[in-house]
């Protein structure tokens, strides 16, 4: 998530927990350690189970996005297609292969390979288009362990519940620690359904949109090298890609 989108989930949990203090409630209520390693342990470690092994670490740098998003910029990509189409007219193919080596982006840099290997428009696109599908489902996919999540923490919040219960029935003969034990018990779905709907689900929505906009990043991106390689002005670029909103 980006700043805003952190504070703003900062400021949801941030009301509950203000609604639940002015009705009274005490904060120490909302903790409870063996609560928490009962839906948190458990949710976590069930959506983790339904992916590979090998691809924790992709996962693990999708996760980072919330909290170092990608920046995608629309006048950071028309500079550099206005450099390509420049060095292009004025020292031919083999400036883009020079540019190439450069790139720092796999993938800006894959389709600046293609073009000075001499490829195609349709086969251009193609390959591309592959390589931007492969990646955009893999993610989605990987999203889809946060939903996985989502679904996950309100089950285990009312397993972890319908154990607290099961410990305080067994001590009913203490009838004046009966109440005070549910509403702990109650805590465990609380963690879960907060949780769930507070955190877990609004950053799978970010990471799709964040998805998203890099899929429309690209998709210019080809679009530009495709005009820079079809002979386009690189100054008339801007206004050609001007309908492509990231």
């Amino acid at each position: 998530m980006d700043r805003w989108s952190l504070v703003i989930v900062f400021l949801a949990v941030a009301t509950v927990v203000a609604g639940h203090t002015l009705e009274g409630g005490s904060l120490g209520l909302l903790w409870n350690p063996a609560a928490a390693l009962i839906v948190f342990g458990g949710a976590i470690l069930a959506a983790l189970a339904q992916i590979p092994l090998k691809y924790l670490r992709p996962l693990a740098g999708l996760l980072s996005w919330l909290v170092a998003p990608p920046v995608y910029s629309f006048d950071g990509l028309v500079n550099k297609l206005v450099t390509c189409g420049n060095a292009l007219r004025r020292d031919g193919i083999l400036a883009l292969e020079r540019l190439a080596v450069s790139e720092a982006d796999p993938v800006f840099k894959k389709a600046l390979t293609l073009l000075v290997d001499g490829y195609d428009d349709d086969t251009m696109r193609a390959t591309m288009a592959l390589e931007l599908k492969s990646l955009q489902e893999r993610d989605t996919d990987l999203v889809t362990v946060l939903d996985n999540l989502a679904g996950y923490l309100p089950t285990l919040g009312i397993v972890g519940a319908v154990l607290g219960l099961m410990q305080v029935l067994s001590n009913i003969q203490q009838p004046e620690a009966l109440a005070q034990g549910i509403a702990t018990a109650f805590v465990a779905t609380f963690y879960g359904v907060a949780a769930a709907n507070l955190v877990v689900i609004p950053a799978a929505n970010t990471l799709r949109q964040h998805i998203a906009i890099r899929r429309r990043y690209y998709d210019t991106m080809l679009l530009g090298l495709l005009s820079v390689k079809g002979g386009v002005n690189p100054m008339a670029l801007r206004f050609r890609l001007q309908g492509m909103v990231l």
